[in-house]
């Protein structure tokens, strides 16, 4: 098979078994770079059989060493995937297609959902557009420590094949992952202000990121993603109490929860619990318990 000038970068942590399959999944692309973040199993074994570019970073945000990955790549186009994830032949053949003559400088690209078995249709959670293949310079990581997005200073496509997305095996799977979200989320939530409202300079600076976007050929979509870099300093301190029970509506009304069945039921109860956690260990560590959420 022929390699494609495509760097995949892959973020690890004790992922021993996820990473081969997920390595298969891309072992057409000529450059592989992988991230480690000290994994104590056999992530980093198993990762040097499909490439030589393993790396290893300490965990200092998940957008900071993606951003690490891209930049020990050597090609001009990225594509970024994580450890749960597959690239299906299909996706494979789309991508071989479009970077023979690339119309955008980035592509989102669907991604299908799954807990143990069962395909989550619904819930938000399809297509699920995620923006993964993008030119080197033309897209970065937000260094977030957790949820972070490319910024992509471009204009973006979309692919029609998915990513296969393997991310909880079962509920209890599910919940430990949300329980290490909502902690990640809180230690973030700790670095912004809480205001009522939006300070005016603020919104004048949103507006200003939106516009200009769009001005030099981005979408609705993503200048709306690269202005909202404005607004991430602050929290809305009004919306914290509504927030629980507006996931729950969006999961399982507006995006059609319902349709997955007790799935979607449990996935948007889920939701809620999440955001409940969320607040809860923020205001756990704002009274001054942050150590006891370090190693979570």
């Amino acid at each position: 098979m022929k390699k494609v000038r495509l760097s995949v970068v892959i973020v690890t942590l004790n992922e021993e078994k996820h990473i081969r399959e997920c390595l298969e999944s891309v072992k057409w692309a000529d450059d592989i770079v992988i991230v480690d973040s000290f994994s104590t199993d056999k992530t980093r074994e198993i990762a040097k059989k499909y490439t030589k570019k393993v790396f290893k970073v300490p965990q200092i945000g998940t957008g900071k060493i993606k951003n690490i990955g891209i930049d020990k790549a050597k090609n001009l186009w990225i594509l970024n995937i994580d450890a749960d994830e597959r690239v299906t032949d299909e996706l494979r053949k789309e991508i071989e297609d479009v970077l023979k003559n690339p119309k955008f400088d980035g592509y989102y690209i669907p991604r299908k959902s799954f807990i143990g078995k069962k395909w989550i249709k619904y819930s938000g959670q399809w297509p699920d557009y995620q923006l993964r293949l993008f030119r080197k310079d033309k897209g970065r990581f937000q260094e977030r420590l957790v949820h972070e997005r490319v910024i992509l200073n471009g204009y973006p496509g979309y692919l029609k094949n998915p990513l296969i997305h393997l991310n909880y095996d079962n509920w209890h799977h599910y919940f430990l992952k949300s329980n290490h979200y909502s902690t990640r989320e809180a230690q973030e939530l700790l670095e912004k202000k809480l205001v009522i409202i939006h300070p005016p300079g603020v919104i004048k600076d949103f507006f200003k990121r939106f516009f200009g976007a769009l001005r030099k050929g981005n979408s609705l979509v993503n200048s709306y993603i690269i202005a909202r870099v404005a607004l991430e300093k602050y929290e809305l301190c009004w919306t914290i109490p509504f927030k629980p029970a507006f996931a729950f509506f969006r999961f399982f009304i507006l995006q059609q929860g319902f349709r997955d069945g007790v799935y979607g039921l449990f996935w948007a109860l889920g939701a809620m619990c999440n955001r409940i956690m969320k607040y809860a260990k923020y205001y756990d560590m704002k009274k001054g318990n942050v150590k006891s959420y370090e190693e979570i």
